[in-house]
Parts: structure tokens; C-alpha cells; sequence
């Protein structure tokens, strides 16, 4: 199979493209650790990286992750949290912990998993056009570790509202939930994030650097707290949805 995200480092800029747009850009585990490992990595591979740009081909950003053969179904907890649970996580740390500034370029819809990534982003601009939604609850699926990422910048009756009320938001609502910090139409985007790589790629690294960790300690403090409560939730519930469907036959 082929990867879904293709990686590439040019001149300051480091960049992962979403890159399976037949299937939406949905997220297998396999491209989901890769990413992490790449970003961790980044900073001893490619030191003079000051900016990461996530961006993505075709119609939609990200529909969520991937349903996959052979995926995790073990009942116990632990068994969930090591398959599935941890190496979500793990992305979202990466992006949060990483000195680079994070840019999400946003072109179409994104969904459960491709949301987090955006808040979980340093900056976001995303195309007036664009939708986002956090679905996983039509599944029965708690999305305990989508909300992680997206509660530290989105309004929480917002983020209810998209968890609870199955909401969708357009782009201007996503910049008034919190989670995008612009939206342009869809013709500028690329335009529009370009010239902030430019800019970011301009300054000098201490300077990213030491805005990037105030930003991280002042908005989201309590972030690995956060997320071990989020893995805690959901293991423990899957393993009891599983329970009972098994039970029910």
C-alpha cells in the first residue's frame, strides 16, 4: 500500500502533504506513527527548519482515520490504548511539543482526526468553503482524543455542539469556534499561506522558538493531563461498548 502522506524539507520549510485523496485523505495507523516519528525527528534531520506546513491534495483535507482490516479489537483497555489510542496521541504531542511552528493550510473538509490535526496546529487558515465536523459519536465512538487536541483553542458549547449535537461548521464558523485563526476564499489559500511561511521562515529561530513555547505553557498547560485522561475514557469505553455488543449478540 501506499503511504498517505508524503514528506518533503525545502529551504526552511518542512512539509507533509495528505496524499490519498481517492479515499478522502483518511489517516491509516501506519501513516499516523510515521508523521509522528517524522516530526520528532525533524529537529536533528533538518535544524535550519524554522516552519511546518500541513496541507493536503484533492477536495477534502482529511476525512478522519482510515477503517482498516485486521484494526485493533481486543476488549481490554490496555489492549485499545497501545493499538489505537497511543499512537494517535502520540501525533498530537509531536505537533504540540515541536519547536517548528505548525501551519494547517486547509482547502476542504475535514472530519474527526483531520480537526484535531488543525487545532493541534499552531496556526490554521482554511478555505471559507471548507466544513468541519467531529462525527465519531454516529459510531458510538467517544472522541475523547479529537476533543484533546481541539478543547484548548475551541469554544467548549461549540465543540459540544459538534460531539453531541452532530454539528458541521463552514470556515468563518471554525474561526469563531477557535479552532482556525483565518479563513480566505479558497482561490487565496495557497496564496495566503505562503506569504506566512515566508514571514515565518524570515525570523530567527530563538524568536520562533520562544513565542512557540509561551504559546504552548499559556494555552494549553494542562495538555498531557488532558490527553491521559482522553486515552483513560476511551479505552475504558470501547472495551465496554464491545462488551455489551458482544453480550447482545
Amino acid at each position: 500500500m501506499t503511504s498517505g502522506i508524503r514528506f518533503e524539507i525545502s529551504s526552511g520549510e518542512a512539509r507533509m502533504t495528505l496524499c490519498r485523496p481517492e479515499t478522502g485523505n483518511a489517516l491509516r495507523l501506519d501513516d499516523i506513527v510515521a508523521a509522528s516519528q517524522w516530526i520528532v525527528d525533524l529537529a536533528r534531520a533538518a535544524p535550519n527548519v524554522k516552519v511546518l506546513r500541513l496541507c493536503a491534495e484533492g477536495e477534502t483535507f482529511c476525512a478522519g482515520r482510515a477503517v482498516e482490516p485486521g484494526a485493533p479489537r481486543g476488549q481490554h483497555p490496555e489492549s485499545t490504548r497501545r493499538g489505537l489510542v497511543d499512537p494517535i496521541l502520540d501525533l498530537y504531542r509531536a505537533l504540540h511539543s515541536a519547536d517548528v511552528v505548525s501551519v494547517a493550510q486547509v482547502q476542504g473538509d475535514a472530519h474527526g482526526l483531520g480537526c484535531a490535526l488543525i487545532a493541534a496546529c499552531d496556526l490554521a487558515v482554511v478555505a471559507s468553503t471548507a466544513k468541519f465536523s467531529l462525527p465519531e459519536m454516529h459510531k458510538d465512538l467517544p472522541p475523547t482524543l479529537a476533543l484533546s487536541a481541539v478543547l484548548p483553542s475551541m469554544h467548549l458549547k461549540t465543540a459540544a455542539s459538534l460531539v453531541l449535537g452532530a454539528a458541521t461548521i463552514d470556515g468563518r464558523g471554525a474561526v469563531a469556534a477557535g479552532l482556525a485563526g483565518e479563513v480566505v476564499d479558497a482561490e487565496n489559500l495557497g496564496a495566503r499561506v505562503d506569504a506566512v511561511v515566508r514571514h515565518l521562515v524570515a525570523r530567527h529561530p530563538v524568536a520562533l522558538k520562544t513565542v512557540k513555547r509561551y504559546l504552548r505553557a499559556a494555552g494549553a498547560p494542562d495538555h498531557q493531563t488532558n490527553a491521559e485522561l482522553a486515552a483513560s475514557l476511551l479505552s475504558g469505553a470501547m472495551s465496554d461498548i464491545r462488551a455489551d455488543q458482544h453480550k447482545n449478540g
